[in-house]
């Protein structure tokens, strides 16, 4: 629902990133949402919330001006800067240790967006070293966020979304990127599709938005503790249903994150994005490496769910 200063909108909690582009999009409104077009509003935003906008207006965390949030104990509450603003920081980022949200309030903005901001010609002279290598096709052209989830298997109805897939994730945040690294990475994959073909359908994506805005808002806002990365890198592995081949899988994504993570400016301290993580992370990776933020999660946690109900994923503990 827009409200009718048009700056802002109710979402439902079940709502999910495509519904909530095509209605926007309707009204002459965007907002910051996830790539994956089937994932809901709600659990990217929890997370933090990558997307194509943050360069411009930050995380979908960012954008979240209150929420109705559905306790453990059953109690229905408020969250927002004004009302239990402890948890209103918290939720932005580690969320789903806190209750269900049952609705968002959300701040839209008006429908401009480009890919890169340029023309053609300069665009080629950024994209030389991509055409220098010989590509068997080039596609250019512009078109809506829509767009961009299909180009890149993210759309409701893409590999992205499927149903009955075994999906292994394992992310990291970068500041920068390490071409030798980069090559490993991309030789490892290359060794790795030509002997086991049955996870040949995964995915290796580079995601690095623009992270003006992002980096611009308070660290200690929000729960979302790696503002400072530039790059957001995952190995998405992908198959059919097989126990012959999930430790096999397993190995693969650990060892493609080991060569990205010892080829960074910290090897010693992992980012995993939260929303992206395989669960077997340890906490500080996925939720900050300084000691205040998991001392404060863990203060809220027991304050709101003593008995730890919301406890699938990534727990705090």
């Amino acid at each position: 629902m827009l409200f009718e200063d048009s700056q802002t909108a109710t979402i439902g909690g079940g709502a999910n990133v495509s519904d909530t582009v095509s209605t926007l999009t309707s009204l002459g409104k965007r907002t910051m949402t996830g790539i994956c077009e089937c994932v809901g509003i709600s659990a990217p935003a929890l997370g933090g919330g990558h997307g194509w906008l943050q360069g411009q207006y930050g995380l979908m965390a960012d954008q979240v001006i209150s929420t109705r949030l559905l306790l453990p104990n059953g109690e229905l509450v408020t969250v927002s800067e004004n009302s239990n603003p402890d948890l209103f920081c918290a939720i932005r980022g580690a969320g789903h240790n806190f209750g269900l949200v049952t609705e968002w309030e959300y701040r839209p903005v008006l429908w401009f967006g480009i890919i890169y901001n340029g023309s053609p010609e300069i665009a080629h002279e950024y994209a030389k070293p991509f055409y220098d290598i010989g590509p068997l096709s080039i596609q250019t052209g512009q078109g809506s966020i829509h767009d961009l989830a299909v180009i890149t298997f993210q759309d409701a109805d893409g590999p992205g979304c499927a149903y009955g897939s075994t999906s292994l994730r394992y992310p990291i945040g970068l500041n920068s990127y390490n071409v030798t690294t980069v090559r490993q990475v991309y030789n490892e994959i290359d060794k790795t599709f030509g002997k086991v073909p049955e996870i040949a359908g995964s995915f290796f994506p580079l995601e690095g938005y623009s992270t003006q805005v992002v980096k611009a808002i308070d660290p200690e806002s929000t729960a979302f503790p790696h503002r400072d990365d530039n790059v957001l890198v995952t190995s998405y592995v992908m198959y059919a249903p097989n126990s012959t081949i999930d430790p096999i899988a397993k190995e693969f994504g650990e060892k493609l994150r080991k060569y990205l993570l010892d080829g960074s400016e910290d090897p010693a301290h992992l980012h995993a994005y939260v929303n992206y993580a395989n669960s077997d992370e340890s906490l500080q990776a996925v939720y900050g490496w300084e000691d205040w933020r998991l001392e404060k999660l863990r203060k809220l946690k027991a304050q709101w769910d003593p008995k730890n109900i919301m406890r699938y994923y990534v727990p705090i503990e």
